[in-house]
């Protein structure tokens, strides 16, 4: 089991510059708190193990899990999630230090087709790809699978931008198309073909409601 010194660093590892949450404040803004129960949050954050409950309930909302004492760990596999988001319009955070680790079951990555060696979690920002992804999802995302394909959703980049997008064959190229009506597509051909860089289609997506 998670103890309340591991549940706070793990809150803790998602706020700052180029994190999840850029402070405490935006953090309880996404849990939905009011003032009262922000302020529980912003006491827990500080070292006091206070209404542990609510805590418990945030940790899920933020994506962490508990491991029951009777789960085996066999039967799951760590995907790293790293510290880089993918734009859903663009992003230039590209930093591939490791934040964290998401447990799959790996019987779910086989029956994908997936390797647990080559798969990588990411945080999403940005409404582009509404309403399929959507800002602050998580997208797993298969390393592996590079070759680009028409109508599938890959991580891509194209000059500095890292981003998620669908893509789309073109006579002589891809366009790197968006799912919201607002984004007009990105026209990949020639010489701009040098730019354009696939680095895994996304898998699965996760996000908290």
């Amino acid at each position: 089991m998670c103890t309340p010194e591991e549940i706070r660093a793990y809150f803790t590892s998602l706020i700052g510059r180029g994190r999840r949450f850029e402070t405490q404040v935006a953090m309880a803004k996404f849990l939905g708190l009011q003032t009262s129960t922000a302020t529980t949050l912003y006491k827990f954050l500080k070292g006091r193990n206070t209404a542990f409950n609510l805590v418990m309930t945030w940790f899920g909302m933020l994506g962490g899990s508990v491991l029951l004492p009777d789960e085996k760990m066999d039967d799951f596999a760590l995907i790293p999630r790293v510290e880089a988001i993918a734009g859903a319009g663009s992003s230039l955070e590209t930093n591939g230090n490791v934040a964290g680790v998401y447990a799959f079951r790996k019987e779910f990555l086989r029956r994908l087709h997936i390797s647990e060696r080559h798969a990588v979690m990411m945080y999403v920002k940005g409404d582009s790809m509404m309403p399929m992804i959507s800002d602050g999802d998580t997208i797993l995302i298969d390393q592996n699978d590079k070759e680009p394909r028409e109508g599938y959703f890959y991580v891509c980049g194209f000059a500095e931008d890292l981003m998620v997008k669908k893509l789309q064959r073109t006579p002589r190229g891809w366009k790197i198309c968006s799912l919201n009506p607002e984004y007009l597509p990105i026209v990949v051909e020639g010489d701009d073909l040098d730019n354009f860089r696939v680095y895994g289609r996304v898998r699965w997506i996760g996000r908290v409601v």
